[in-house]
C-alpha cells in the first residue's frame, strides 16, 4: 500500500503536466454527479464491477470533463480487467483525500496510456430548442412568464435501457439544492417533450410542494438549473407524488447512463 500511493500520485502529477497546455480537464460550469463518486467508492470496496465504474468514466468523457483522443478508446472496454491498484485512487477521491481535478487528470492519463480503455461512441443526450447548454432559459419557462416546461430532445438512448427518468434542480438555491421537476418511467421511445406538454408519466412532489414542473424563480442573482436525464435498466415501482429521495433510492444500481442539460436564469430587477 505504501508503494502504491506514491505511484498513483506520480501519475496524477504527470497527467497534470501533460494537460497543462489545455484550458483544464475539469470544467467550472460542470458538476461531477454524486452517483459517480458513489460508484468510485463502491468499486474501490469491491461492491460493483469494473464495467460499472467505467460507465461513470464514460459519462465524464461525454460531458467533456475528461478529454481524450478517439484513438485512446476501445469498444471492448466493458469486458476489460482494470488493474487493482487503480481502485486505491478511486477510493481516495471518494473519501475526499484527492480533489476532483486530480481524480479527473489521473483518469485522463490512464486512458491515454491505455491502462483504462473506454468507448467514446454515442451516449444518451438531452438538449432543448429553447436554449443552448449553459445558456439563459427564456422567461416563458420561468415564474416570470408562463411557467411551463421547456421543449426537450432525447437522443442516443442505450439499447439495454428499459425506462428513463428526469430530475431538474437548482444547486444555487440559498437553502441548498431545490428540486423543480421529477419524472420517471418515461418510455425509451420518447424522443422529445414539447413545450408545456401534458405528461402521462408519473411525476413526483417537488420542493414547491406539488407534482409537475415548477420553473426557475431565483430570489437573487443568476442560478443554474440542471436537467438530469437517467437511462435505467428497469422500470420503477414508484407511485406518482413520490419524493426525489424516493426516486433516487429506487434508481440505485439501475443507472446505465446519464445526460445533463444546464440552463441559467436571473430575474429582472
Amino acid at each position: 500500500m505504501d508503494l502504491v500511493r506514491p505511484l498513483v500520485l506520480t501519475l496524477l502529477s504527470l497527467s497534470m503536466v501533460m494537460t497543462s497546455y489545455s484550458t483544464g480537464v475539469y470544467a467550472d460550469n460542470m458538476q461531477i454527479p454524486a452517483w459517480i463518486k458513489s460508484n468510485a467508492k463502491w468499486w474501490s470496496e469491491g461492491q460493483i464491477s469494473d464495467s460499472d465504474f467505467v460507465q461513470g468514466i464514460q459519462y465524464l468523457i461525454k460531458q467533456e470533463i475528461i478529454k481524450i483522443p478517439k484513438s485512446s478508446s476501445d469498444s471492448s472496454s466493458s469486458e476489460q480487467k482494470i488493474p487493482a491498484w487503480i481502485k486505491n485512487n478511486a477510493g481516495w477521491w471518494a473519501n475526499g483525500k484527492i480533489s476532483d481535478n486530480d481524480f479527473v487528470a489521473g483518469i485522463q492519463y490512464l486512458i491515454k496510456v491505455n491502462i483504462i480503455k473506454v468507448s467514446v461512441g454515442s451516449f444518451v443526450k438531452l438538449s432543448s430548442d429553447a436554449f443552448e447548454n449553459n445558456a439563459m432559459i427564456p422567461q416563458a419557462y420561468t415564474c416570470d412568464g408562463e411557467d411551463i416546461s421547456p421543449p426537450l430532445k432525447i437522443t442516443g438512448v442505450p439499447d439495454k435501457a428499459k425506462s428513463l427518468a428526469l430530475i431538474m434542480d437548482d444547486p444555487d438555491a440559498p437553502m441548498g439544492t431545490f428540486t423543480h421537476w421529477i419524472i420517471w418511467n418515461i418510455p425509451i421511445t420518447k424522443s422529445q417533450f414539447t413545450k408545456g406538454e401534458n405528461l402521462e408519466f408519473p411525476q413526483g412532489t417537488t420542493d414547491f410542494g406539488s407534482a409537475g414542473y415548477g420553473g426557475p424563480c431565483p430570489p437573487s442573482g443568476t442560478h443554474r438549473y440542471f436537467f438530469k436525464l437517467y437511462a435505467l435498466d428497469s422500470s420503477l415501482d414508484l407511485k406518482a407524488g413520490a419524493t426525489r429521495k424516493d426516486l433516487e433510492t429506487a434508481m440505485t444500481n439501475h443507472i446505465i447512463e446519464q445526460a445533463t442539460l444546464v440552463g441559467k436564469y436571473s430575474r429582472a430587477n
